[in-house]
């Protein structure tokens, strides 16, 4: 259990999103169910541009009701939200297993990820998502989506025919070539659209042989957009040999991206900057501290014993730096889906990581059968609290308005001497 908690704890400090459920490569599905929708992306867009399809069509199979609820594209990446309904509730014991494939236009597509998560007792929703290094995603064409779920004898093919036309329309690019001596990298390209806004990077590729590496290779870096600012998390990244002719011309090209930022929040901001935040510990630094940190936990059946709470959101008050200075949580609103928490510390160094670092989570409820999961941490939005000089205000959106909050925030920004703000990289005006 340790090691778990070490090991996601490992990934939150180094910037790495994890993605619940698998990552697997599909058998083709024996049935196709051929469920048609041919429409444009304008006639189909919702407040929050996303495409919804067979929105009213369901497909039943083995009890289950399965309907695709959105596509969504850029010119990059694509993803397709699958809903599986049951009239029944899911027995969450069982894992889903999905095995997803998504194909459309060449089917050139690099990178996937398929994530499910169980939302309540009856619904389980599956995304993946595909993206492409090189070239563009057509405008139009036929997709196909295979869906095998071997727990609930799910054998499925959808088909649908998409145009994005209109979609791709609403997207920046913008070549670049800033250094950024913090990061030790050189950014080649601006890009927002409605997934999001994404950077790309080169940098000389070091030798990865060496496990105990620096983590200030590994930067967490902030976007700032006019008087918002979004988490930039690491897309992936690959190694690249630049003239083809020898290893010292090999580099690595990387990008990080923002989900929150898309087009629709970019595309009138002429001041777009990046925040660069450095953690100057080593691999093995970082893994000894939280052992040493969770060594005597022990696992508590309510680990909300001891925190206050305000508006059904769990937390804890206080932050104590490891310096004797003090952070604190200050306020907490809560209006329908959206959670606003106000945090500030004795520094402005100080206040960006706890604004920062700061999630919350559903507060396991045990007569429930399904995931206490939010998913939503990745997509916050950061600003200044107009009120407080070194306050912060972290929103989080798309939270069950109903159900109880746990605020949790990582206890290594508390080693605040092992952390350094960058200088703010101006990338766009």
């Amino acid at each position: 259990m340790i090691n778990k908690k070490i090991n996601r704890l490992l990934s939150s400090i180094l910037g790495v999103a994890l993605i619940g459920g698998i990552i697997q490569i599909p058998a083709f599905a024996d049935d196709n169910v051929q469920v048609t929708s041919s429409y444009s992306s304008s006639d189909n867009l919702t407040n929050d541009q996303t495409n919804i399809a067979n929105k009213d069509k369901n497909i039943e199979q083995n009890g289950l009701k399965i309907s695709v609820n959105k596509i969504i594209a850029s010119k990059h990446k694509l993803r397709a939200t699958i809903i599986i309904k049951n009239e029944n509730s899911f027995d969450k014991t069982k894992r889903p297993n999905a095995q997803v494939l998504l194909s459309y236009g060449d089917n050139k597509l690099n990178g996937e990820s398929t994530s499910s998560n169980y939302t309540d007792d009856k619904t389980l929703v599956i995304s993946i998502t595909r993206t492409i290094n090189k070239g563009e995603l057509p405008k139009k064409g036929p997709l196909r989506i295979d869906l095998v779920i071997p727990t609930y004898k799910i054998n499925l093919g959808i088909d649908e025919n998409m145009d994005f036309s209109e979609a791709f329309k609403d997207s920046i690019e913008k070549d670049l070539s800033i250094n950024v001596p913090d990061c030790n990298f050189t950014i080649n390209k601006l890009e927002s659209d409605l997934l999001g806004t994404h950077i790309t990077y080169s940098k000389p590729e070091k030798d990865s042989s060496d496990r105990n590496y620096s983590l200030s290779e590994h930067p967490n870096l902030i976007l700032k957009t006019g008087d918002k600012m979004y988490l930039l998390r690491p897309s992936g990244s690959y190694s690249s040999n630049v003239s083809g002719n020898g290893k010292d011309n090999k580099v690595t090209l990387g990008g990080y991206e923002a989900e929150a930022a898309n087009y629709e929040k970019i595309k009138d901001q002429s001041n777009i900057s990046m925040i660069p935040i450095i953690c100057t510990m080593n691999s093995n630094e970082l893994e000894n501290y939280y052992k040493e940190t969770y060594k005597n936990q022990k696992n508590s059946i309510d680990d909300t014993i001891n925190k206050d709470i305000l508006n059904n959101v769990y937390y804890n008050k206080a932050l104590d730096f490891s310096d004797g200075t003090k952070g604190e949580i200050y306020n907490i609103e809560r209006n329908n889906d959206v959670i606003k928490v106000y945090c500030k510390g004795a520094t402005e160094k100080e206040s960006l990581l706890m604004a920062s670092n700061t999630n919350i989570r559903y507060k396991s409820d045990e007569s429930k059968t399904y995931n206490n999961y939010y998913s939503g941490n990745s997509r916050i939005t950061l600003s200044k609290d107009p009120k407080e000089s070194l306050g912060y205000i972290i929103e989080f959106t798309g939270v069950d308005k109903d159900k109880t909050m746990q605020l949790t925030c990582d206890t290594i920004i508390k080693q605040i001497d092992k952390f350094k703000l960058g200088t703010e990289i101006q990338i766009s005006k």
